[in-house]
């Protein structure tokens, strides 16, 4: 049986740390509080200001 480990955001790190358990044999789970993955991948500038989910 696997171990299971718990990753808190799906943002570049949270990603990465989720490949890494899967191929250490581990089994991830991953908490993410937006509806969608990528974290700082996903910001946009619009209008002058700072958008970051878009």
């Amino acid at each position: 049986m696997a171990k299971r480990v718990a990753i808190v955001g799906a943002g570049v790190s949270g990603l990465a740390s989720i490949k890494c358990c899967l191929e250490e044999g581990l089994e991830p789970t991953c908490f993410e509080r937006s509806d969608d993955l990528g974290g700082l991948w996903r910001f946009t500038v619009s209008e002058n200001r700072l958008v970051h989910f878009i």
